[in-house]
């Protein structure tokens, strides 16, 4: 898989958390949030 896809997936993860924060769903946030923190972990194994 390539990093950009991996950031790219990141960036979509990041504004669904702030989506749902927005929402309300406080739950979803930070479950989405782990999400996209997680991809910058996959980011950086795939970019070396």
């Amino acid at each position: 898989m390539s990093a950009w896809l991996i950031a790219f997936t990141g960036c979509l993860y990041f504004y669904v958390s702030l989506e749902q924060l927005y929402k309300g769903n406080t739950g979803m946030f930070i479950a989405y949030l782990g999400y996209s923190f997680s991809n910058i972990g996959l980011y950086l194994l795939a970019s070396k």
